[in-house]
């Protein structure tokens, strides 16, 4: 697979999403407070991160992806901000509308003696106006044959709509191009067309309303979702339990290729793996390939500090000490 990491350089994606801004204010605590049972301490200092689909596009510009992005941004000082870290790391953002009416989605965490004590979310979730997302689909048409991927980073923040996905996944087939989708709760099931779709059990069970009880049920679960969604293959991520992989001939499921973690779900995991995910592909890799460098690069960027970017570099090192890890991946075909 290191064959692979090499073809991902200067991959062209575009990135259709929910951008955030994650605010991290460090706290040092003193004592308790008199008033409330709660920490009382000294501010030490914030930083502002990227979040959601402008955190997919600037850990794919890390990996030598050629990234442009389509999504919203409030008139503010958090969207200004937010466009030119994009810039900063290459990313084209000639594709990002401001929205006057709504604010930037902003996440506001509060780190008391560098322990997550409280996150505070401030943004607006209902869907854009039409004619915002008809200038997303306009930007999109125009953008998507040039081209290699279309990937969906959907977050619940309005964004992402019926229309614009349909919209989207028309372009892109009539263009002969790959769409993987992340999706999230509300629109999951208006997926229909794209090529791939990567989610948790979670979201896959909301979709199908099908219970994981057993092994059989997740078969099951995967078997629905690609035959409702039209699509090549499905990608369910298990936390711990590693990630299951379907496409139209087998199921494959990969471990944890490190072992378990207790951080596993750490902010950008998500991210990193649908990207890492989306070049395999753009690369010409296979739906088992992408998933399993997916797989690696979730444990990877897991280990590392929220404020880095995971690069080929950490991805070729890992590959080299995998070991026996391609033994302990277990297929079987979809129709028994």
């Amino acid at each position: 697979m290191n064959g692979l990491l090499k073809k991902f350089q200067g991959k062209r994606l575009l990135i259709v999403g929910d951008f955030l801004v994650s605010r991290f204010v460090e706290v040092s605590a003193r004592k308790l407070a008199r008033e409330a049972p709660v920490p009382a301490g000294d501010y030490v200092g914030e930083t502002l991160l990227p979040g959601g689909a402008a955190n997919l596009a600037n850990e794919l510009a890390s990996l030598g992806g050629s990234v442009s992005v389509i999504g919203a941004v409030g008139e503010d000082n958090y969207g200004v901000w937010l466009k030119e870290d994009l810039a900063r790391n290459g990313v084209g953002t000639d594709g990002i509308v401001v929205d006057k009416l709504r604010p930037s989605s902003l996440r506001t965490w509060i780190m008391v003696n560098r322990l997550h004590y409280l996150r505070i979310d401030q943004e607006v979730r209902k869907e854009v106006p039409l004619t915002i997302t008809k200038a997303f689909a306009s930007s999109a048409e125009s953008k998507i044959p040039g081209v290699d991927t279309v990937v969906f980073s959907d977050y619940d923040r309005g964004v992402i709509t019926s229309s614009l996905i349909s919209s989207v996944v028309a372009s892109a087939r009539k263009a002969g191009k790959i769409v993987v989708a992340q999706p999230k709760d509300r629109h999951y099931m208006d997926y229909n067309g794209v090529t791939y779709v990567k989610s948790n059990l979670g979201e896959a069970t909301h979709a199908t309303q099908m219970a994981m009880v057993n092994e059989t049920s997740l078969r099951n679960m995967g078997v629905n979702l690609m035959g409702r969604l039209d699509c090549k293959g499905i990608v369910i991520t298990r936390g711990e339990e590693g990630m299951t992989v379907f496409d139209r001939e087998q199921i494959t499921s990969f471990p944890l290729p490190f072992g378990r973690k207790s951080f596993f779900n750490k902010v950008g995991v998500r991210d990193v793996m649908t990207g890492v995910f989306s070049l395999a592909v753009a690369a010409g890799g296979s739906i088992t390939e992408a998933a399993c460098l997916s797989n690696i690069a979730g444990t990877v960027r897991s280990e590392k500090p929220r404020t880095s970017t995971l690069t080929i570099q950490d991805l070729e090192k890992r590959l080299d000490s995998m070991g026996d890890f391609l033994n302990k991946v277990s297929q079987m075909p979809v129709r028994r």
